[in-house]
């Protein structure tokens, strides 16, 4: 089969979880082309370089420094819809030039197409919104019903028990009739063992990602506190399109790139992972079963109810990002069990073998 998949560009997230689903396919013999945008496309043209890719963008939020972010990102609303539209036009166009058998999109809402099997992945059938807005949770399910309605089907990236890894972001409301769980999806083989030659005591690796400018607040403020501190630390800066090299002191590596296989043999080797709670990351630190300190984009709903639930049970601990002082939460963090094993990719494998009955 022919087929077109595109994650959005809101962190390197959704295009990290898209890749066990194009490894899948490409290993199946089906031909693959990767449509996207900015740091996304980047990241999977570096872990697919054999496969075709084509510009396709999209909607790209700015994030404040400072203030009410969900006020913020309500009055860019209107060009959220306008860009909905916008990809669902400029996908049209790319199919009379080419008709695919499948279009796999992550969380593009605009990607799907009446004459061609559309599927979304997304693990958000509702949108948490700070207490004041609570009111408005539901309304905002019901729209995003809708627009999951448009594709043929909804892949969401969790187990179908409640709470699996997304609690109510999947699991609170009725989920719409086109959508299943696939079980949870990681870029990362599982961690059977650390080879005998590696040790993991001690060493703190520190992950940043997101959309800026808040990415990059975030970095200088990890990369300020580890200075200071003894523990040897790697920081990898989510910047898949610089061409810097690493940078290397005392106690610390800068690095500001790894691909998937580099950066699973850092988290295996690390007592503890410093990054953002983004649902992806989540994903893959289950997946190796890693110990993490969590600190949520300032604002962002969605990854501070995350951090909030998994501290709640137990799991990891979690920071805001004007609170944290790694001297003390390092040692915090590391009191936590951590992810248990998990075995991914079973529900996608299913899925995936399904495509061809349809």
């Amino acid at each position: 089969m022919d087929i077109l998949i595109s994650p959005l560009d809101w962190g390197l997230g959704h295009a990290a979880r898209c890749i066990p689903v194009i490894s899948l396919l490409n290993e199946a013999g089906h031909k693959i082309t990767l449509a996207g945008y900015g740091r996304s496309l980047i990241m999977l043209q570096k872990e697919f370089p054999f496969l075709e890719s084509i510009e396709l963008p999209g909607f790209s939020p700015s994030y404040p420094k400072s203030g009410y972010m969900v006020l913020h990102l309500f009055l860019q609303l209107p060009q959220f819809i306008g860009s909905i539209i916008h990809e669902h036009r400029e996908l049209k166009k790319i199919s009379t030039r080419r008709h695919f058998d499948i279009i796999i999109s992550d969380n593009r809402y605009g990607l799907w197409d009446k004459n061609t099997r559309s599927i979304l992945i997304t693990h958000q059938v509702m949108i948490k919104t700070p207490g004041w807005m609570r009111f408005a949770e539901y309304w905002l399910y019901r729209v995003s019903r809708f627009l999951i309605s448009r594709f043929d089907e909804c892949w969401i990236p969790d187990e179908k028990e409640r709470p699996g890894l997304s609690g109510d972001l999947s699991h609170n409301y009725p989920l719409p009739v086109n959508a299943k769980f696939i079980g949870t999806l990681s870029r990362f083989k599982q961690a059977e063992s650390l080879p005998s030659n590696i040790s993991h005591e001690g060493k703190i690796t520190a992950i940043i990602s997101g959309p800026e400018p808040q990415r990059s607040l975030f970095e200088e403020l990890v990369t300020k506190q580890l200075r200071e501190l003894n523990h040897p630390a790697t920081i990898i800066g989510g910047r898949p399109e610089t061409g810097r090299l690493a940078v290397t002191e005392s106690n610390l590596s800068i690095l500001p790139y790894l691909t998937s296989d580099d950066l699973r043999s850092v988290i295996i080797s690390s007592s503890l992972v410093i990054c953002r709670s983004g649902y992806t990351s989540i994903m893959d630190l289950e997946a190796l079963g890693a110990k993490a300190l969590f600190v949520p984009t300032p604002g962002q709903t969605e990854q501070i109810y995350l951090a909030g639930l998994l501290q709640q049970a137990g799991i990891a601990l979690c920071r805001t990002q004007e609170g944290l002082n790694l001297k003390a939460d390092i040692v915090e963090a590391l009191k936590f069990p951590g992810f248990r094993k998990n075995t991914v990719t079973n529900g996608l494998i299913t899925a995936i073998a399904e495509l061809k009955k349809k």
